[in-house]
């Protein structure tokens, strides 16, 4: 005894199985499957990105076992570009939040960086004033989610805290 099961993959009952209803589903697929699929690459540091919307990982090129790791969310407020690695770029207006090991060094092309020490823990380098700290109702206007930890914006020279 055999069983023959069919599919209609997202056609209408009504509507008949032509090979432009399948080629249409079959697109749709794989446009969903291509979307939520990682980014990832090696930057000429030798450390890993691994992005996903609108999180980045960072695998350092010497990665020591760290013990924890955090989100740091990232705000653009200013009109340029924010060059992160080759292929990563925070737009104005836009945010990224990074998954950082306590390992981590996130170093941005305009002079700032994020790093964590050893006794402080998330320390940030910025001899431009560019950063300034969210907290209370900030991290409402900016649309900070709940699971990040630290929450920085960028904002033009001599504007940070």
């Amino acid at each position: 005894m055999s069983f023959l099961t069919i599919s209609g993959c997202g056609i209408k009952e009504t509507e008949k199985k032509t090979s432009d209803n399948i080629e249409r589903n079959n697109t749709k697929s794989e446009q969903l499957t291509k979307s939520e699929k990682d980014e990832k690459w090696i930057d000429k540091h030798g450390n890993t990105f691994i992005k996903k919307g609108k999180y980045v990982s960072i695998i350092p090129a010497k990665y020591k076992k760290a013990e924890k790791s955090f989100k740091v969310f990232i705000f653009n407020e200013t009109p340029n570009k924010i060059q992160v690695s080759e292929r990563l770029k925070i737009h104005p207006n836009e945010f990224i939040i990074f998954n950082m090991m306590d390992s981590d060094t996130l170093d941005l092309n305009n002079g700032v960086k994020f790093m964590f020490g050893k006794t402080f823990g998330l320390e940030v380098e910025d001899k431009k004033s560019q950063v300034s700290g969210l907290g209370g109702e900030y991290l409402k206007k900016y649309s900070v989610p709940d699971e990040a930890e630290w929450a920085f914006v960028i904002v033009p020279e001599g504007e940070g805290d």
